[in-house]
């Protein structure tokens, strides 16, 4: 009788590149976002990966160049992947003005160190956009969380950004899964955020949504990440 050896097929993870919280299910690759200043309380604990900036909602006036120095202290440890989330929200009570400084430093820091960005945005895509030009930033940018209309996607993807999509996919009637039907292959990421869900969950609806088989999308998101945080 003939004897073949079994072929063994690589085990892409379900990689997840925003999470908050630390609890991770089978076969999850999971970027953690962290304040900068913890740090050194996660680390040992925490046995992912970890994007570490200062959030626009949290930019104090009186303390921001301490809270810049965090970030800058920390970029390019081995655990940091990723700044983030960094960016711009018209919507909370920080001053918009320092937001944009905030966000220009933690471009430079990425710079420095030669790491991506995940990037929270709320009513200020232009204001990322024009920033990012501004500071000549050739790093990768993700936009988290993406929920909004075709004409935002397009102008985010004509600037060679990449989209990642979270619980919004579950949702029939919101902006994501339209946009995410049509999204280039090479430009997506998938994320749980804070939400209570499992990552498993936003593959499957991911793979319906594309048309593809699961395996397929897993291979399509690691060689995304393979782009974006190993290149």
């Amino acid at each position: 009788m003939l004897n073949f050896a079994k072929k063994t097929l690589p085990q892409f993870p379900y990689i997840n590149i925003h999470k908050h919280g630390q609890n991770l299910t089978k076969n999850e690759l999971a970027i953690r976002s962290i304040f900068a200043s913890d740090i050194h309380e996660v680390v040992g604990k925490w046995k992912g990966t970890l994007s570490i900036g200062l959030h626009p909602w949290h930019v104090d006036e009186a303390n921001i160049e301490v809270q810049l120095a965090f970030v800058e202290e920390v970029s390019n440890h081995k655990s940091v992947v990723a700044i983030g989330e960094i960016g711009l929200d018209s919507l909370t009570s920080a001053p918009f003005e320092l937001q944009k400084e905030a966000f220009a430093n933690q471009l430079r820091i990425a710079t420095s160190v030669n790491k991506p960005v995940i990037v929270h945005c709320v009513k200020a895509h232009s204001d990322i956009i024009s920033i990012v030009k501004r500071e000549q930033f050739k790093g990768k940018v993700i936009f988290h969380g993406f929920n909004q209309n075709e004409q935002i996607a397009e102008q985010l993807l004509k600037n060679g950004f990449y989209l990642s999509f979270g619980h919004a996919l579950m949702n029939e009637h919101s902006n994501a899964p339209k946009i995410f039907r049509d999204i280039p292959e090479d430009r997506f990421f998938l994320e749980t955020d804070e939400a209570d869900i499992d990552i498993k969950k936003i593959y499957k609806k991911a793979a319906e949504l594309k048309g593809i088989d699961i395996i397929d999308l897993k291979k399509l998101v690691s060689k995304n990440y393979t782009t974006c945080f190993k290149s």
